[in-house]
């Protein structure tokens, strides 16, 4: 007998194969087998407890009740058969589910509406194993017949803003897999929290295998809900990608040489000598199992195009999801359009869910969804276009609101059988939205489409205010376009972010254009994020150095733009100031797009030849992070014609200088060059008017002290700790720390495991700071001291050092911490490993520290015992860095102490 299909308030199922996508690289031949088996025993007891499968995505299944206990049953019996199965070697299935209950539009045998959706976030936040049902499924349960609820509280779903309130299920055999739920903190990248809930179908996006894919581009006609739509299968899949999710906005960026900086920004790439950034991304990208959605790319598709053929060609591991209105043409492409929304399903639910936010009382009759779906069909189903409209139910009725829709859209009806051609229809509702505003709403629309990223209320103030618009009117005139969805309102920890959807963007742009005043109100935002890099840079040298860095995070887009139209401006001034401004953020947070931004300045030298040597300084330091702080041509280079053009060798201006040339001065070793760098840099110390400018010259000359055995060099590690205690700032403080731990190590007599204790906790401090240099360079002085004293988790410690160095691509800590691995292998007998490895260094690095150079002989003396040291040496000398980190990880992972 056919059951009835459900209806009304239904329960949805959802499930999922934990791990799957590794489980099909290693597995494939047993996971067909395997599937085969986990499909019959999902439908066999969906259909045992009345329940209809309605959708199958990746490896699960959706599944619809008319009772949520059967549901529940069913989740039970399909467990319980599931871990009891004898699963092919290799490949046990672990799969979880999730279960919500509520009201859902039907179509044929399919569903659609926000309880199906919530089901799947739900299942996506459990673990393998695992049942968990929403408060709304739990509270239809009766208690008993063995079924038990494990009150797990409130929890953050990826895609939902909200917290969701979620019970475990248990029992009739099936035990809790104790295991925390997964939320939206827990994932890596950055991808953003969404504060409105999909409408779509998240069925058909879990059906397009992303994680199996390499270059996906989705496309479609401006505001059909591109980006949304690539964030939200981000989000499906973030647990498939051990290295995260990662969105690479584009709109924000004009010129298209600065994309491949800002890409290798967002991901923190690390260009290494004579690397393009392209190269610097690929290199990134190898050996990452990551997913990088590029969003906007229309109009900078030259270089897009250039970046992601590179990664498809020299990453296998990483999937690029692309939003673009034409695709990129990239070999191997799979271009997936986008549709508009059902108007009748989906464009109605959309109309209704974004009325009632700008109007608690909207409760639309009968007679309002025959006038909604109408007013969706006129706008072919565009999600920006019903957006705009929603937004006046306040003031017209549905039905009042079609009737000029039909008016304002009679004109533009195209020839064709597709009746209005939908970018006219998008242009049109974009018109009507923005003739309904009143001359002032215009007008600070218009000003804010100048924001790059999006804004705060007091950037609007002071760069949109003027003539028609009064400062004070401001945020009453924000809050009415953000009532009219012209403007979209993100709230979050450090308070309200104001945006403009790129389609709106670009239109206000037009419309600023057309009133001759883009180059005056570029002129005021310049001034204005030239301010905001002052006076974040002055609260960066304070215990706020944290909430700084969220501000240059949060401005980045803007500083970038205000930068660009500096240097379009020939306004040196301004360009070097906002260069000199985030120097101390980039040295700590190490975005290699600021590189660019002095190359851009440099190059406006060129032409006027009034820069002064903080530019050149700023050119020095990049050149220095590029090199991993070794000796770089171009460094010293730069910094001796910044201090030739200073009218003193002491001049303030020239301490930058100073700094960079007394680092590969010193790594040479004693010279009168590195002698006469630190004499100035103690001057500087101590004469310096800008308290950072002390600090980093007094760093500098403790980091020389090590390297050119100065007596006065615990002298100078207090110092720096009073003038880090000073100023403040966590990363300073961090920095002291690890300095005064080389201090300790480098003590008569050794105390290493003192030395030990001092870097664990300046690794600590630099990780509560989020200075990765620091942070990565103290781990492998913790692995250093772990493996001279045989520590019990030395193995674990080297291999921390490795990653982390090797992960963040800094060349010169991924040689620090391969230096270890010689000396644990020895140590536990490996020496076959401990050979190749050293043949590797031997052959492409010399030793960085004295205590490095002794450690390497002393291994190569050990190993030298063995008949085949030289073949296993020249294996490792025929490695690359890539080869070899790869090969020493793999050995670190899989070695037990004896």
């Amino acid at each position: 007998m056919t059951l009835p299909q459900p209806t009304g308030t239904v329960t949805f199922l959802f499930t999922d194969i934990e791990g799957s996508t590794g489980l099909w690289d290693e597995h494939a031949p047993v996971m067909q087998v395997a599937l085969a088996r986990h499909d019959e025993i999902l439908r066999g007891a969906i259909a045992a407890h009345n329940g209809r499968v309605f959708s199958t995505g990746g490896d699960g299944v959706a599944a619809a009740f008319q009772r949520a206990a059967d549901a529940v049953a069913a989740a039970l019996d399909a467990q319980r058969s599931l871990q009891a199965e004898s699963w092919p070697e290799g490949a046990p299935l672990r799969v979880r589910m999730g279960a919500h209950t509520g009201e859902a539009h039907e179509r044929g045998s399919d569903y659609f509406g926000p309880p199906v959706n919530r089901a799947a976030r739900v299942m996506g936040a459990s673990h393998g194993g695992q049942i968990v049902v929403s408060s709304v499924t739990a509270s239809l349960l009766e208690r008993g017949h063995g079924i038990e609820l494990m009150d797990l509280g409130p929890i953050r779903l990826k895609g939902i803003a909200e917290p969701v309130h979620v019970f475990g299920v248990h029992g009739n055999g099936v035990a809790w897999v104790d295991r925390p739920l997964t939320g939206m903190q827990e994932t890596r990248g950055n991808l953003p929290q969404l504060q409105t809930e999909y409408v779509g179908r998240l069925a058909d996006l879990q059906q397009r295998g992303l994680t199996n894919q390499r270059l996906v581009t989705l496309t479609g006609t401006g505001g059909v809900g591109k980006t949304r739509n690539a964030i939200e299968q981000g989000w499906l899949v973030v647990d498939d990608f051990a290295d995260g999710a990662w969105l690479i906005e584009l709109a924000p960026i004009a010129d298209p040489a600065a994309v491949h900086a800002a890409v290798a920004s967002t991901l923190g790439a690390q260009p290494q000598p004579d690397m393009t950034m392209v190269q610097a991304i690929v290199d990134w990208c190898r050996g990452r199992r990551a997913l990088i959605i590029i969003d906007n790319c229309e109009h900078v598709l030259d270089p897009v195009v250039e970046l992601v053929s590179a990664i498809v060609a020299g990453a296998p591991t990483i999937t690029i999801l692309a939003t673009s209105r034409e695709p990129l043409g990239v070999q191997g492409e799979q271009v997936v359009r986008i549709p508009s929304l059902d108007p009748e399903v989906e464009g109605s639910e959309l109309f209704c869910l974004r009325a009632a936010a700008v109007h608690d009382a909207f409760a639309p009759t009968d007679a309002d969804r025959v006038a909604i779906a109408s007013i969706c069909a006129r706008l072919d189903g565009i999600p920006l276009a019903i957006e705009l409209a929603a937004a006046r139910v306040r003031s017209l009725a549905p039905a009042e609101l079609l009737e000029r829709l039909n008016d304002r859209f009679r004109l533009l009806r195209g020839s064709g059988r597709g009746g209005l051609e939908r970018h006219q229809t998008l242009r049109a509702a974009v018109v009507w939205s923005y003739q309904l505003l009143s001359v002032t709403e215009r007008a600070l629309f218009d000003r804010l489409s100048m924001f790059a990223g999006g804004f705060d209320l007091g950037a609007a103030e002071k760069v949109c205010s003027g003539g028609q618009v009064d400062e004070y009117d401001v945020v009453d005139l924000l809050g009415s376009l953000v009532d009219k969805s012209m403007v979209v309102a993100d709230r979050a920890e450090h308070g309200t972010r104001y945006r403009l959807l790129e389609t709106l963007r670009q239109y206000g742009e037009e419309r600023l254009n057309d009133r001759a005043d883009t180059s005056n109100l570029r002129d005021a935002h310049l001034a204005y994020y030239r301010d905001v890099a002052r006076r974040t840079d002055e609260q960066w040298l304070s215990p706020a150095q944290l909430e700084a860095d969220a501000v240059f995070d949060r401005e980045w887009d803007n500083l970038r733009a205000a930068h660009a139209w500096a240097v379009t401006m020939h306004d040196l001034a301004s360009a070097e100031a906002i260069v000199r401004d985030t120097f101390v953020h980039v040295l700590f947070r190490v975005r290699h797009e600021h590189g660019e931004w002095v190359n851009l300045t440099l190059g406006l030298d060129d032409e006027t030849h009034r820069a002064t040597p903080d530019t050149y300084a700023a050119a020095a330091y990049w050149a220095a992070v590029a090199a991993g702080w070794s000796e770089s041509d171009d460094l010293i280079e730069l910094a001796s014609r910044g201090i030739a053009r200073a009218a003193s060798p002491d001049h303030p201006d020239a301490a930058f200088c100073w700094c960079y040339l007394s680092i590969p001065y010193a790594a040479a070793g004693p010279s009168d060059k590195a002698r006469d760098a630190v004499a100035h840099l103690r001057r500087a110390a101590s004469n310096n008017p800008r308290p950072y400018v002390r600090w980093l010259a007094l760093m500098c000359v403790v980091a020389a002290d090590v390297l050119i055995d100065i007596p006065s060099a615990s002298e100078d590690v207090v110092g720096l700790g009073n003038l880090s205690r000073q100023i403040g700032a966590p990363t300073l403080l961090a920095r002291h720390a690890y300095y005064e731990a080389n201090t300790i190590l480098a003590s008569e007599p050794r105390d290493v495991a003192s030395a030990l204790l001092a870097y664990r906790t300046a690794a600590s401090l630099a990780h509560e700071a989020a200075t990765t240099e620091t942070e990565v360079a103290t781990l492998c002085l913790v692995a250093f001291c772990s493996v001279l004293l045989d520590t019990p988790n030395a193995r674990e410690t080297v291999e921390e050092a490795l990653a982390r160095a090797y992960d963040v691509r800094y060349g010169a800590f991924v040689v620090w911490a391969l230096e270890q691995v010689p000396t644990y292998f020895v140590t536990s007998g490996n020496r076959k490993c401990a050979a190749e490895v050293l043949g590797y260094l031997v052959e492409h690095h010399p030793a960085a520290w004295p205590d490095f150079a002794a450690q390497r002989e002393r291994n190569l003396a050990t190993t030298a015992q063995d008949s085949d040291s030289e073949q296993l040496m020249a294996r490792g000398a025929a490695m690359d860095s890539h080869q070899v980190v790869a090969y020493a990880l793999a050995q670190l992972r899989s070695a037990r102490r004896t």
